[in-house]
Formats: C-alpha cells, sequence, structure tokens
C-alpha cells in the first residue's frame, strides 16, 4: 500500500468505532478509493456484493468494476464529476469476481482536507439487482394483464368503502372510453351507469357489502365518449368485510345478437303465421269450389292431381310455389267455372308464399351482413347516395329521391352503410301515403370526429313505440317493434361506434339520422 493510501486509511479510520461500523455493515459495499481512483479499504459488505477478498483487491483500479461494454459513463467520468461537484450517484451494472453482473446503487463522495486537496473518494454500493428483477416481474405481469384484459374485453375494480377509495383497472377505464391516468372517484362511477340500471347495481354492491352475498348483473353502462355497451358485473366482498372487489367484462356483442335473434324470430314466426293463415284459408276455399264442380272437362286424372296437390299444400309449404303454379294451370284448363276467380285465389296464395320465402331471404342476408366483416375504411356517402337514388328511380319511378349535400366521408363499411341507408329509403317509400313520396338523403359534418346522415320523408311518420324500443334498446314480450327495418339500420350503424335517432318534421314525415365517425385526416 502507497503511503498516500496509508495516510487515507489512517485518516478515515482513526476512529475505532467508524472503522468496527464500516466492517460490519453488509448490505452495503463501503469502502475507500484514493485520488486516481484505487481501492484504499473494503468492508464485509464489499467482499459479499463484489466477491472479492480483502488482499485480492487492495490496490487495484475502480475500473475492475466495470463491464467493458457497459453504456453508462467511464470510471474516470465518474470521479472527474465526483471532484468538480462533491458527489455523483447513479445506478448501472457492474461486474463480480465471478464475472456475474449486478445492478448497484452507486454514490462517490469526494473527500479533501482542510485545504481543499482532494485525498481521495468514498464509495457507497448498494446491490439492487433483486430489487429490479421484481420489479421487471411486476412490470411484466402487469404487461400481461393489460393484455389479457385487452384480448377479454375485462377489467377489474375494488371500492374500499372505509377510506372511500375506487381502485380501477386500465381495462375497466378502457371499457368506460376514460384514458389509464385518469382519476374517478367513487360518485364519479355512477355517472357511467345507464339510468335504468343503477338501481340493479346499487342494490348488487349493497348487498355484498352488508349481508356477504356475491353477484353477477348485467347491466349497461354509458361511455365517457356516450357509446352504450353492456357488461358483465361480478363482485365480492372481501374477508375483511371493508372492500367489494371484483371483474367487469364487455357483452355488448352477445347481447346484440341475442337481440337480433330475438326480433328475427319474432318477425318469422309473425309473418309465417299470417301467411300460412292467409294460404291456409284460401286454400280450404278453392277446395270447397273445386270439389263442387260436376266438370266433364276435367278428367279423373287431372281431377286426382288437383287434389293431391291440395293435400300437399294442407299439410306444409314446402314446394309451395312450384305446387301452386301447377294448380293454376289445371284451374285454367277448367271450363265450366269461374277460371278468373280460381285463378285470382292462387295468385294470393302464391304471393304470400312469395312474401314469406323474401321475408326469410331479407332477414338471412341482414344477418350474414351483420355477422360479417367489421372492418372499416373511409366511405364516401355520395357514391353510395348516387346508387341508392339509380335503385329507387328505377324499382320506385313514382317516387322522387332528392340528393342533398353529400360531399362527408365516413369510417364504416361500404357494403353495410349500404344496406342500411337502403332500408330508411324502402320503408320511407312504402310506408308513405302519399301519392307522390318524396325522400331526401343529405349528409353534414357535425364535427371534427363526427358526420351526420339523415333520411327525411313526407310520410305518416315512424310509430312512437319503434322508437322506444330503440331507445331501450331491447324487446319485451309486450312491446316490440312491427318488423327487421329499424333493428336492422340500429345493428348496422352500432357496429362501426354510430348511433340512430328519429324526429319528426314539422311539416309532415319523419328524419331519421345516421351518427357515425369520420377519417382522422
Amino acid at each position: 500500500m502507497s503511503s498516500e493510501r496509508s495516510e487515507l486509511f489512517e485518516h478515515i479510520e482513526s476512529d475505532l468505532i467508524l472503522r468496527e461500523f464500516f466492517q460490519e455493515v453488509t448490505e452495503y459495499a463501503i469502502f475507500l478509493l484514493d485520488a486516481d481512483g484505487f481501492v484504499a479499504t473494503w468492508n464485509e459488505g464489499a467482499r459479499r456484493i463484489k466477491g472479492y477478498e480483502r488482499d485480492e483487491i487492495i490496490g487495484r483500479h475502480l475500473s475492475v468494476f466495470y463491464p467493458t461494454d457497459g453504456d453508462g459513463a467511464s470510471p474516470e467520468t465518474v470521479l472527474s464529476i465526483a471532484e468538480s461537484e462533491g458527489s455523483y450517484e447513479e445506478q448501472g451494472w457492474r461486474v463480480r469476481k465471478d464475472g456475474s453482473r449486478i445492478l448497484a446503487h452507486v454514490i462517490v463522495r469526494a473527500l479533501s482536507d482542510d485545504d481543499g486537496e482532494l485525498r481521495g473518494f468514498t464509495k457507497i454500493v448498494r446491490d439492487v439487482t433483486e430489487t429490479y428483477e421484481y420489479r421487471q416481474e411486476l412490470e411484466r405481469n402487469r404487461d400481461r394483464l393489460e393484455r389479457t384484459e385487452q384480448l377479454a374485453d375485462i377489467g377489474g375494480w375494488e371500492v374500499d368503502y372505509e377510506t372511500g377509495e375506487l381502485r380501477l383497472t386500465d381495462g375497466t377505464k378502457r371499457l368506460v372510453d376514460i384514458p389509464p391516468d385518469a382519476e374517478v372517484t367513487l360518485d364519479g362511477l355512477g355517472d357511467f351507469f345507464h339510468e335504468d340500471d343503477r338501481a340493479v347495481i346499487d342494490e348488487a354492491i349493497e348487498n355484498a357489502r352488508v349481508d356477504g352475498e356475491p353477484f353477477d348483473v348485467e347491466m349497461r353502462v354509458v361511455t365517457a365518449t356516450g357509446r352504450t355497451r353492456w357488461v358483465q358485473v361480478r363482485g365480492e366482498p372481501t374477508d375483511s368485510g371493508a372492500n367489494v372487489r371484483g371483474a367487469v367484462r364487455d357483452i355488448s356483442d352477445r347481447k346484440e345478437r341475442e337481440e337480433r335473434l330475438m326480433v328475427l324470430n319474432r318477425v318469422l314466426r309473425h309473418n309465417l303465421r299470417n301467411n300460412l293463415n292467409v294460404v291456409s284459408g284460401y286454400a280450404s276455399e278453392l277446395k270447397r269450389d273445386l270439389e263442387a264442380l260436376d266438370s266433364p272437362s276435367i278428367d279423373e286424372d287431372d281431377y286426382e292431381r288437383l287434389h293431391e296437390t291440395l293435400a300437399k299444400l294442407s299439410e306444409t309449404s314446402r314446394g309451395i310455389d312450384s305446387e301452386l303454379r301447377t294448380l293454376d294451370t289445371l284451374v285454367a284448363a277448367a271450363s265450366r267455372f269461374s277460371t278468373e276467380a280460381m285463378v285470382s285465389k292462387t295468385d294470393r296464395i302464391i304471393e304470400n308464399a312469395d312474401s314469406l320465402v323474401s321475408t326469410g331471404e331479407k332477414a338471412r342476408q341482414f344477418e350474414n351482413a351483420v355477422e360479417g366483416s367489421t372492418d372499416r375504411h373511409p366511405v364516401g356517402v355520395g357514391d353510395v347516395f348516387a346508387d341508392l337514388k339509380r335503385t329507387y328511380e328505377r324499382k320506385h319511378p313514382e317516387a322522387e329521391v332528392r340528393i342533398g349535400p353529400s360531399e362527408q366521408t365516413v369510417l364504416a363499411s361500404t357494403h353495410s352503410l349500404y344496406l342500411a341507408l337502403d332500408e330508411l329509403v324502402q320503408n320511407a317509400i312504402v310506408h308513405n301515403d302519399r301519392d307522390r313520396p318524396v325522400v331526401a338523403v343529405w349528409s353534414r359534418r357535425l364535427s371534427g370526429e363526427r358526420v351526420a346522415i339523415a333520411v327525411e320523408d313526407n310520410g305518416p311518420g315512424i310509430p312512437q313505440t319503434e322508437r322506444e324500443i330503440l331507445k331501450r334498446g331491447k324487446e319485451t314480450p309486450l312491446t316490440h317493434g312491427s318488423g327487421m327495418g329499424l333493428w336492422t339500420v340500429h345493428w348496422f350503424v352500432t357496429q362501426f361506434d354510430g348511433e340512430v335517432s328519429i324526429s319528426d318534421r314539422a311539416e309532415g314525415g319523419s328524419t331519421v339520422e345516421v351518427r357515425l365517425p369520420a377519417p382522422e385526416n
């Protein structure tokens, strides 16, 4: 050991108590460096953390602890800063005697004599590798939790009723469209509950807190951006009973599928029952007329074929179109009864059968479209408006379709947007009681993020029951719409984060407004 280092050692360790303290500390490496950065002292903590025995390290330079490929400050830089500023502190990777690496929290302080001359440095090192790895694992777990919440559309929550503290995971905040760093109070949480469902969740949480009952409820939330979502909320009290915690999951897709199935089944059952009643009535009437005939112009073979056809008609409506056209041909051959009356009745049966088939096909098309891809892209509404105008000028020449401002672009699917507007325009024409139905379609920019598309008509208006069902978002056994039209528009629009509203026009008729997101640029 050089005389300079010996003097430094004697100067610092002259106090026996201080020297013993340094030696006994094992959680920290505490040692001295001379003015050139060579190790002058070594304690038990340094031996444990660095791996060197005292005799192996005294007199060696500070650089022995630094990795050759390190990207932090060099040993020379560390000492230079400590000398000029009095101290230096950092956290970086260091190398032990066996070559393994540790993450070290390092403090280096300059030591000067009474004249201000640099005598050396004290260095205190703490191994924070374990803490770092623990934090890394926590971060990985948090990332996994966040990714799981994103994939499953779930989130977690906990309420501390003693402190009034509310804790929400990022997944829960994402479900109500607020940023992860947003602060939500217990009172503020209630603002996200749908007004018709607040009592349900409040009662469930209160029962869990007071009676210790777990719960599982389905309810609606209104997000910070105004969207309505169906969620499943599960909760339970903690062991202490002071907290209630649980999970929330987005079930909007499932509820929408259930609603679609209910509406489609209801419409199909209704139309099937009505159309088959008409088919049955006309078939029975036609059978009575034919049985009363005494016509030699129809031979026995034709008569048997006619009755066979009617029997099949009574049993099922399958193949009804082809069988009834055969019946139409046979009846037309009869000469001693009213051919015109029989053909008329047969045509009515075929008409109702065709209507039933058309309803089923329409339901299938809508269901396929709604269940199809929801990939959204910029759609120019002007092109869709032009296609609608051409279609309805051909299908309904008695109606007038007016195209208003159409330069806007929405974020949706071209096919879905066309089907939604097609349904609105068709309903406005078919259900119009004027001699000349007039339908106007136009668009306007609401804000930087929303575009409104409106379909106006001069008809009798849309019944309040239809509007109320769309407002509530569900049908009940006592309240349901008359068809699929508005429901399909609602389904198409909401799958692209849009909304539908209906209002009366002062001059008569209705305005159905569809609001959809606009592209960012």
